[in-house]
Order: structure tokens, then C-alpha cells, then sequence
């Protein structure tokens, strides 16, 4: 038990270590002093150990000492994570150099609970479900171990009527912990893939901010270090590492592929487009912006953070027209100096003051977003109406909005006639927004090959009437164009797709791949709203619309689609189908998760116990005299009782006045027979002649006894 405790603890050690909770020398010591401390534990258990507790208390005193001074200059709860972890390690460590009895083992286990909580916490990756796996394995043996009693305490069992051969012992505990397991392993599974994942705005956790390393300081422009140099053309390709979207211009004549490395995780109750640069400028092959260099922005003396303002002419749309999402961002890779966050950021904190903001919305950083870094931002996102929108007209006032409507000086003229010809007939702007989206949806192909537009040649133009591929950037382009060719003001944004949700974690994962362009229309009113030709806009789940299983088997499925070979990935796919028609209908009423565990429970009980007493084993020839002794006191109105020894059968045969004096002989030999062969040593256990006088003594018994 003190080496599943002790492993445990370890674990859990490792869990909150790994997780970058504490400082590498803090790790170094909590993993040799915790083992150190259970074996100085072991050896010293007799004894009363008054200086090694003293010892303790001071240490104790100290790690809190520790604790109330780092988090002094806390700001927020998120901020107290770490020295939290780093105090709970040091209780646990401390508390390993006296535990001599069982209930201070217990207390380990418990408190390695606590550590297992906090390093989940901090965790943003899969990974941390190996060490979680480990310790569970652990817990599992350590409440096995409990539930056995003492060695000195326990007595031999005898049988009585023996059977036929036993079960080891060792593994009929072994069903039985296993038997256990699966259950409780199943029904875990069923309540973890019905529960519906807990809304990041209903949790109240404020954002936070960590710095991470020391930053690079960044100079006025935007500096992305993920790109390669310019080649002989002046065209800057993508980077594996490296998009160029996000600099002070956006080339469409890039080329190459991003890699599937994670870029930052968002913890955010929904899916939303990344935002970082935008562009309002085409002169046929690049998009640069026209705005003016970016402002300061206040910081909120109450709150440290930094209020973004309202860049929009139209005004920041009413509470009543917006959803308020929360977004933490935990860098994995560095980026350039532009913070992504949801349309509409409304405050930013960040861990660093400097911030800018330009007329467009787009948040410049006085450093470079490096590896570790975390930030949160609020942002009010837009949620209009259909009929908000319906009634804008097709060619609405545009006044002070020019840069959104210019176009390449010498676009050619087929592309105005085409715009005009797919918005023909439009009932008003959202109108012709959606038919351009649908035409671009319907008539282009997304294909990453195609090859780069000659010099001196309009991209879009090409796009348009000869290739009809392209990737996100074209297609984003051609619809700005299209629309500012019928006087829609439009713009082009870059930043990140929404990335896939890790069903385990809940954060979404953002990885290179996800870079993206998209467009933003102008709506008299309302203001900018996204529209994204390429894929469309993720539509929003909130509340608790969106469960866990939904999330995995969504998450299979990708798996499967790239990984598992068509034969069995149709035979995977049907399963994963099936299972998820369960988990719907369990979704569907909330009271089937506890139908669910009502019924499982019981059943696997009443199977362990048939599968405990199994069918009855033959009985031998003593065994077999000593039964139909018991039948004929039975039928005498002396009922058998699992807790009646051999001798007060006797006794109660003595007794009862229908056992004359040969029957009450007769009983006796059965008796005597059956101890000889249960109890006694080999050598004076009655031999096969002995045992079958028994069986005849116990028939005459039946012919000599008067019932009834």
C-alpha cells in the first residue's frame, strides 16, 4: 500500500511539474524529497518522530510564507494558479515524511487528488490524459489495498461442505476489482459523453494574462518572423511557419503550404473567425491598408485592461443586438505583433501596456506574441436580425466610407458587367451580398496547386474567367471586388479560421493551416459584418446545445478520414454513427443518464454474484452423507443455516424426540465422518470404506427417523 501511495503521489507530482507550475528547481526537489519521504515514513513508523513533525510545521510555515508572497501581486484569481500549485506540491512533500499509519496514507491520496486537479487546470493538451490514466490505475490498486484488512488480522476461512476444487483467492479478487472497474469505467464514459460542456461566460473565471518569456520588442509596422525573404519578383511566399496575410500587405501572388503545427488555443464557449489585419487597398495583385497609423488605447484603471474603441462609423451595435464572448489566447507558437480576437473587441488583457488600435479595428502589440504568452479579450460580436438587414437598400449612402469602394484603375470592364449580372434583380444589399457568395460557392473551386498569375495580369480578373481556382485569399477577393464594383463597401480581413475543439480539453485548437482571408461588408446602422465565401461563417452553439459526445465522435470521424484506410474507415464511421444515435437519445431527456446508472448498477452486482456462486460443484462422499443428513433434519422442521457447525446439527438431532437411539447413532458416525474428512490431517482422514459407511449410516437415518 505505501508503494501505490508513494506512486501515486509521484504522479501527481510529475502531473503539476510537467505542467511548467513550478520553477525547475522546485520540480527537481518535490521529485526526490516526496519518494525520500515515504521511505523515511516506512523505516520510522514505530516511532514517536517529535522532531521530524516540528521539522514539518516549519516547513509548512515557510511554503505558505512562499505562497502569500507571490501572490501578492496577483491580479486576478487565473493569476494564483501557479503559486496554488506550487503550494499544494509542497504540502504534499512535506506531508510524506510522516505517514505511519493507514489513515495518513489515506490523506496522501486524497491530497494527490489536489494535485491531479491543479494540473489539469493548467493543461491545455491531450497529453495530460496519460497521466491521468496512471494515477486512476494507481487510486484504483490503493482502494483495492484498503479494503483488505490487516495481515494479522485476519483469520483462515474453513469450509464446511466442500464443493468440489476452489477458485484461487487471488483471482476471484482480481474479477472482482476488474468486474468493478468495467462498470465503473462504463458508466463514466456514458455520463462523460452526455454531459453538455459548461459555457466559458457562465463559469465568471475573469481573464487573465501571462507574459511568458521576456518579449521582443517590435517596431511600428507589423513584424511576422515566420517569413521568408522576398523573392526576385518582390513577392513574398507563405512560410511553413509563416503567413502573409499577416504583414502590412497581402500578396495574392503568394505561394506555398502552412503546416498543421499549433499556433495558439482558445478557451471560448464558441467558435468564431480570428481577427488580426485588415486591408482596404487592391491595385489588381496586393491589398495594403490605407489607415492611418494606429492610436493608443486607454487602460481601465479599475480592471488593467485595455478599452478598445469604437472604430466602426455605424457605432458598436446594442447589448440586445450582440453576445458578449470571452476568449483566452494561449500562445504555442510565436506570432507577430497583431492580437487575434473575435470582431469587435471591446477590452484586451494583455501583459504588457502599448497597445494600438487603428480605424479598422485591427490591434497592434508593442511586442512580439511569443511562445507562452496568454491573453484574454472581450468582444461584443454582432447577432442581426434577417429583418435588420432586409430592408438596407441595394445602393445605400456610402459617404465617408471611399477607401471601401476603389477599385484597380484598370479593372477590366468584364468584371463589372459580371457583378452586375449576378446582382440583377437584388430586393437590397444583403440581397446581392449573398448572391455574389452563392455564385463564388457555386461556380469556383478551393485548390491550393494552382499556379501564380503572370506579371502585369489582374488576379482577380484571372480568377474569375479563366482558372476558377484559387484558395481563400482569390475567393475573398473576388468578392470584395464584385461587391465595390455594384457600390458595396467591403474590405478584407485576415486572421485564423476557428480551428477543431478538443473534446477532452474543450479549448479550440488553432493550427497554421487554419491562416485565412475573409470579407466584411458594410451595412448602414449595423456596421461590418463577416461573410466567409470560402467556407461560411461557423454557426454558434451556446448554452448547452453542444455536448461532450457530439465533440468526440466528431473528432473520430476527422481521425478516421485521414488516418484509417476507406474499407475500415466505412465499417469505423457506421459504428461511431450508431454510437452517437445513442448518446442522442440520451441527450435528448436528462433523466436517461440516471435511468442509465440505476439500471447498469444492480445488474453488474447481480452478475457478479451469479458469476460468484456459479452452478453447484458435485460434493464428495463424505460431503454428499453429511448433505442428506442435513435434507433429513430439514424434513424433521430443522431448516439448514449456513452458520451451523457440524457439532450443533448433532445437537439438534440429540434433541428432537423422532431420533431414536440407532438413528441418533447413525448421525453421529455422519458427523464424526465428515470433521475427520474436513478437518483433520492427511493421515487420519477416513479412507473411501469409512466415508461410504457414512452414506449407509445416513440412509438408515432417513428409514429410522418417524416425520409427520
Amino acid at each position: 500500500m505505501r508503494v501505490v501511495v508513494a506512486l501515486a503521489v509521484e504522479v501527481g507530482v510529475w502531473a503539476v511539474v510537467s505542467r511548467g507550475a513550478v520553477s525547475v528547481s522546485t520540480a527537481m526537489a518535490a521529485l526526490v524529497l516526496a519518494p525520500a519521504g515515504y521511505l523515511l515514513s516506512y523505516v520510522r513508523r514505530g516511532r514517536p518522530n517529535r522532531l521530524i513533525k516540528a521539522g514539518l510545521v516549519v516547513g509548512l510555515l515557510l511554503a505558505t510564507d512562499l505562497f502569500v508572497q507571490a501572490v501578492r501581486t496577483a491580479q486576478t484569481v487565473d493569476a494564483a494558479r501557479m503559486p496554488l500549485a506550487a503550494l499544494f506540491l509542497w504540502v504534499q512533500v512535506l506531508h510524506a515524511f510522516d505517514v505511519p499509519r493507514r489513515r495518513d496514507l489515506a490523506f496522501s491520496m486524497v491530497s494527490s487528488t489536489t494535485l491531479i486537479a491543479a494540473a489539469a487546470v493548467l493543461s491545455l493538451t491531450t497529453g495530460f490524459v496519460a497521466i491521468l490514466l496512471a494515477w486512476a490505475a494507481l487510486s484504483a490498486a490503493w482502494l483495492w489495498l484498503s479494503a483488505q484488512p490487516r495481515p494479522d488480522a485476519v483469520a483462515t476461512p474453513v469450509s464446511i461442505v466442500r464443493r468440489g476444487p476452489e477458485r484461487p483467492p487471488r483471482l476471484a479478487e482480481a474479477r472482482s476489482a476488474t468486474s468493478a472497474g468495467v462498470a465503473a469505467l462504463a458508466l463514466g464514459a456514458v455520463v462523460f459523453l452526455a454531459m453538455p460542456r459548461l459555457p466559458s461566460t457562465l463559469t465568471h473565471t475573469p481573464p487573465f494574462t501571462l507574459g511568458g518569456r521576456t518579449p521582443t520588442p517590435a517596431g511600428d509596422g507589423v513584424t511576422n518572423p515566420g517569413l521568408p525573404p522576398a523573392d526576385q519578383d518582390g513577392v513574398v511566399d507563405f512560410g511553413a511557419l509563416g503567413y502573409p496575410g499577416f504583414s502590412d500587405a497581402m500578396d495574392l501572388r503568394a505561394r506555398g503550404r502552412l503546416s498543421d503545427q499549433i499556433v495558439f488555443r482558445v478557451r471560448a464557449d464558441r467558435p468564431e473567425l480570428w481577427r488580426a489585419e485588415v486591408f482596404d487597398r487592391f491595385d489588381g495583385s496586393v491589398w495594403t491598408s490605407t489607415a492611418p497609423p494606429p492610436d493608443a488605447v486607454a487602460v481601465d484603471p479599475e480592471t488593467d485592461a485595455a478599452s478598445i474603441p469604437d472604430t466602426d462609423p455605424a457605432g458598436m451595435p446594442p447589448r440586445s443586438l450582440s453576445d458578449m464572448v470571452v476568449q483566452t489566447f494561449y500562445l504555442a507558437q510565436p506570432q507577430p505583433n497583431v492580437l487575434f480576437a473575435a470582431a469587435r473587441a471591446e477590452l484586451v488583457y494583455f501583459p504588457s501596456g502599448g497597445l494600438r488600435v487603428n480605424r479598422d479595428g485591427s490591434i497592434r502589440s508593442p511586442i512580439m506574441l511569443d511562445e507562452g504568452l496568454v491573453y484574454s479579450v472581450i468582444s461584443q460580436v454582432p447577432r442581426i436580425p434577417p429583418t435588420a438587414l432586409a430592408s438596407v437598400p441595394l445602393h445605400p449612402p456610402t459617404r465617408g466610407l471611399e477607401p471601401y469602394l476603389e477599385l484597380p484603375a484598370d479593372l477590366p470592364q468584364r468584371d463589372r458587367d459580371l457583378a452586375a449580372s449576378i446582382v440583377a434583380g437584388a430586393m437590397g444589399e444583403e440581397d446581392a451580398v449573398e448572391r455574389v457568395q452563392a455564385w463564388l460557392r457555386t461556380n469556383t473551386r478551393y485548390d491550393l496547386t494552382v499556379p501564380r498569375e503572370p506579371p502585369g495580369v489582374d488576379a482577380v480578373d484571372r480568377f474569375l474567367f479563366d482558372t476558377r481556382r484559387g484558395f481563400c485569399e482569390h475567393i475573398a477577393s473576388a468578392m470584395a471586388i464584385l461587391l465595390r464594383a455594384e457600390g458595396i463597401p467591403t474590405r478584407i480581413v485576415t486572421g485564423y479560421g476557428p480551428g477543431e475543439r478538443n473534446p477532452l480539453t474543450g479549448y479550440w485548437e488553432v493550427r497554421q493551416s487554419d491562416a485565412h482571408a475573409w470579407v466584411e461588408v458594410y451595412y448602414p446602422n449595423v456596421g461590418w459584418l463577416p461573410y466567409d465565401p470560402t467556407f461560411g461563417v461557423p454557426e454558434a452553439r451556446s448554452g448547452f446545445s453542444s455536448f461532450v459526445g457530439q465533440q468526440v465522435f466528431a473528432a473520430v470521424q476527422r481521425l478516421a478520414r485521414q488516418h484509417v484506410p476507406a474499407p475500415v474507415r466505412r465499417t469505423a464511421i457506421a459504428a461511431v454513427h450508431a454510437v452517437g444515435a445513442f448518446a442522442h437519445a440520451i441527450r435528448s431527456s436528462r433523466g436517461a443518464v440516471l435511468l442509465i446508472g440505476i439500471v447498469t448498477i444492480p445488474a453488474v452486482l447481480v452478475l457478479r454474484r451469479r458469476r460468484r456462486q456459479g452452478p453447484p460443484r458435485p460434493l464428495d462422499t463424505a460431503g454428499r452423507a453429511y448433505a442428506d443428513l442435513e435434507a433429513i433434519l430439514a424434513a424433521a422442521g430443522h431448516p439448514p443455516s449456513p452458520t451451523r457447525t457440524p457439532a450443533e446439527l448433532l445437537e439438534a438431532i440429540r434433541r428432537d424426540g423422532r431420533f431414536d437411539a440407532e438413528a441418533l447413532a447413525g448421525s453421529r458416525v455422519v458427523v464424526r465422518t465428515f470433521e475427520r474428512a474436513r478437518f483433520a490431517p492427511p493421515p487420519e482422514r477416513p479412507g473411501p470404506d469409512e466415508q461410504r459407511r457414512a452414506v449407509e449410516a445416513a440412509a438408515t437415518v432417513a428409514e429410522r427417523v418417524r416425520v409427520g
